[in-house]
Parts: C-alpha cells; sequence; structure tokens
C-alpha cells in the first residue's frame, strides 16, 4: 500500500511541525489478525449482507427496509490445485479450455476445436527449444466461469477471496468487464493482487489478542503465514454493474463505529462531491451513516470484530451497497487519510464512548461526532496520487494500444482492437 499524505480538512497537506520534534516515534500503522483477513474474505461476508431477515434490522431509519444490500454474485469453490499452479506459473499464457484471448479481439481468431489463439498445440512446439511448457487445462472450472456468466447476464467482474485485478485491466481493454472465460483467465493470471492473495495474504499478521490484552497462543497458529486447515481459494465472479465512480467511497469503522468516510478515487475531482455553504454535514455522510447503523453495524463478522473498511456505493436512489470489506490497516489504502490519522480518531472516538457510559449517560450515539467525509477538492486534485500508477503496461504496448487517446485519458476500444489484431498467435508465427 502506498503512503499517503496527511491531509487537512481544507485539502492542502499538512506537514508536523518541525518546532518541538517529539522524542516518541508515532506509532506504526496497524496489522490485520488472522481471523480479520479470514472474516473479510468475500464467501464469509457475502451470504450475510446478500439475504437479512427484516426481523434482524436494528436501529432502522425511515428509509425502505431492504432483504439485500450488496451485488449479486456467484462464488465457485474450491478451486482446482491445478488452477492455483496454473495463476502462479510465469508468464501470461491461457489455459486450453480458454476460447478467446480477450472480448475485444474479433470472433474470427478464435480456433475451430475452441482453444485459445495464443496457445501452442503439442504437435507445433518449437522443436529448437529443449524446454517443455506446461499445457493447463480445467475444463469443470471453464464450464463452471460459463454458466456462472450466462446467470449473471453475460457480464462480470471476477476476484479471488479478497482482491480483484484491477492492476491488471490494461490486458482487458481497460476495464474489469469479463464477456467470456477468457478475459477471466486473463485477468486474473496477469494480477499481482491476485497473487498476492495466492502467496502473502497470511504474511505479517498481528498476534490475537483477548479483552484482557493478552496475546492468543493458538489462534490457528495466527501469525505463522499459514492459511487456517479448513482455508480453501475461491473464484468469485460479480454481476457487472456501471457504477459512477464518483459515487464509490471507503468507508473506516473502529470499536463499531463509522468513524471516517474517504472518497474512493482519490486522483478524480467531482463538483457534485463539494460541500456547499448551507451543509453543515455533507449529505453523502448522511446516507451513508444511516446505512451503516441500519445494515452493518455489528452485523459484520456476527459482530465479533469491531474494526474494518468497507467500500461502498450510493445510487441515484440514494441506496448504498456494500462492494466489499477489507482488513484495518496499512495493507489497505487510506487513500485521502493516513493510519495514523485513523487510529487517532478511533482511539478519540472510543475514548467518548467509555467517558458518557461511565456517567451513565444513554444518548451515546448522540454525543459520537458523525463522521468526516473527504472528497478531493480544487485545491489538492493535482496533488492528490493513482494509487495503481506503478501497475500499468509496458510504454510501448500501451502506445500500440492508444491509451489515452480517448477524452477522458484511458483507453480507445477500437485502437485496442486494433492492436490485438496486429498479435500473430504463435503456431502462426
Amino acid at each position: 500500500t502506498t503512503q499517503q499524505p496527511q491531509v487537512d480538512n481544507d485539502g492542502g497537506h499538512h506537514h508536523q511541525q518541525q518546532d518541538t520534534p517529539s522524542e516518541e516515534e508515532p506509532p506504526a500503522p496497524p496489522r490485520p489478525t488472522k481471523f480479520e483477513v479470514e472474516s473479510c474474505q468475500f464467501s464469509h461476508w457475502y451470504p450475510t449482507f446478500r439475504s437479512i431477515p427484516k426481523s434482524s434490522i436494528q436501529n432502522a431509519t425511515n428509509y425502505k427496509l431492504r432483504k439485500n444490500v450488496t451485488i449479486e454474485s456467484n462464488i465457485i469453490k474450491p478451486l482446482p490445485n491445478e488452477f492455483i499452479e496454473y495463476l502462479l506459473s510465469d508468464g501470461v499464457r491461457l489455459p486450453r479450455c480458454a476460447v478467446r484471448v480477450s472480448s475485444c479481439m474479433k470472433d474470427d481468431t478464435a480456433d475451430t476445436n475452441g482453444d485459445d489463439g495464443w496457445n501452442d498445440s503439442d504437435d507445433n512446439d518449437d522443436d529448437s527449444s529443449n524446454e517443455e511448457v506446461k499445457q493447463y487445462n480445467f475444463p469443470n472450472l471453464t464450464s463452471q466461469i460459463q454458466i456462472a456468466l450466462e446467470n449473471l447476464g453475460g457480464n462480470c467482474m471476477p476476484k479471488l477471496n479478497w482482491s480483484s485485478p484491477k492492476d491488471a485491466t490494461w490486458m482487458n481493454c481497460g476495464t474489469l468487464k469479463c464477456t467470456k472465460v477468457g478475459d477471466v483467465y486473463l485477468l486474473l493470471k496477469s494480477s499481482e493482487f491476485v497473487s498476492f492473495d495466492l502467496e502473502r495474504a497470511w504474511d505479517d499478521l498481528e498476534p490475537a489478542i483477548t479483552a484482557e490484552g493478552e496475546t492468543v497462543e493458538n489462534d490457528q497458529g495466527n501469525d505463522d503465514g499459514k492459511p487456517p486447515k479448513d482455508f480453501e481459494y475461491e473464484l468469485v465472479l460479480r454481476k457487472w454493474c456501471n457504477l459512477h465512480p464518483s459515487m464509490e467511497f471507503r468507508c473506516f469503522i473502529y470499536n463499531h463505529e463509522l468513524i471516517a468516510i474517504s472518497q474512493r478515487h482519490p486522483t478524480k475531482f467531482y463538483s457534485h462531491l463539494q460541500l456547499s455553504d448551507e451543509d453543515e454535514v455533507h449529505p453523502t455522510t448522511e446516507i451513508i451513516h444511516a446505512f451503516f447503523e441500519t445494515y452493518v453495524q455489528r452485523r459484520f463478522a456476527s459482530g465479533n470484530k469491531h474494526r474494518y473498511v468497507m467500500d461502498v456505493y450510493v445510487d441515484s436512489q440514494e441506496r448504498t451497497w456494500v462492494v466489499d470489506f477489507n482488513v484495518w490497516g496499512s495493507r489497505t489504502d487510506a487513500l485521502l487519510f493516513d493510519w495514523v490519522e485513523l487510529m487517532e480518531i478511533g482511539e478519540r472516538v472510543r475514548d467518548i464512548e467509555k467517558d458518557i457510559g461511565e456517567n451513565g449517560g444513554e444518548e451515546v450515539d448522540a454525543e459520537i461526532p458523525m463522521p468526516e467525509l473527504r472528497v478531493v477538492t480544487k485545491d489538492m486534485k493535482d496533488l492528490t496520487y493513482d494509487p495503481l500508477s506503478s501497475f500499468r503496461g509496458p510504454t510501448d504496448v500501451m502506445n500500440l494500444m492508444g491509451a489515452g487517446n480517448n477524452d477522458d485519458g484511458g483507453f480507445e476500444p477500437s485502437s485496442f482492437k486494433n492492436f490485438m489484431e496486429q498479435c500473430v498467435p504463435p503456431s502462426e508465427m
């Protein structure tokens, strides 16, 4: 995760004063525990928020109660060991069962036998090479993906237990949208985020702590770098929705309270997100806060985890949808905040609750401040950074593909299609 500059409420960069340097170093960003990592797996939280018994909803507002508050998805698990081996293998080489390299290619580029055009057959291997390249093939998984695609309306976004391959969209016409099985394989195989899920998800964890502050010694080997005994990799296919980036937000929860909200895409300035002079609290803050108290508070992980990060989307009808859950700590991007600052905010909220509890107050919620919503302002729009800036295609490839040629500086689909038509399958070289 890239470290963030701390940002003031007015949008400028905030630097610690140097006149009186502190002898104490700032606290290290928090690390997640193994249970927190488990709880953020897609299959652990999705059923909870896809089908909510209305009788269990607490703190109901005047909003119409909803049964589900997340996007329709299909989960495929367990995944075959060969598929995991394929994802970890070197190079970007699609399995035999993939039909097309990319949906941006013309239909006639696919082989008549259904194999992917970029794959050699055993009969056409280069005789001058002594190194054998393993040919992967998992027809059952391909069939499952195809069925899921059809159930989701023909379009989906793939991810593994935690991460989507957003760093590899340059391989798929600049989008996570998949319409073919080959698109799913291509994105997953090209992604470093997916590789992190496979190789490092259980690294550098914090030992579990009891309520008394004692370290849990036998928490399934909490910090041993190994997954739990019953752990399974999963492939998630989410129904494709055209979400407007300006209405995606990241929420930070500590001590079961929503303490901060950040614009999800910190490189974009949106005029409609700016706080008007008439509003003391941003209207979007009120919408997300009401949603959190009604549907999420003490529901995530059955209320057993008090700190986590939640990504949400607010639609045109002012309905909020859960997009994802992430662990509290430095492996999750704090965006327009930083983790030291978030920990300080969280501890202040905890202290407020503690003081009110000790005084016997019953109106705890009324005393806790509304979370601050940070968005990119005019003053800071040129100072923000792109978290995905280090995940780009080679410059020469990007030039061939026509990246940056459209009005938004993004991909021009026709240029990408022309680029793909120039690619010669190895069997034809």
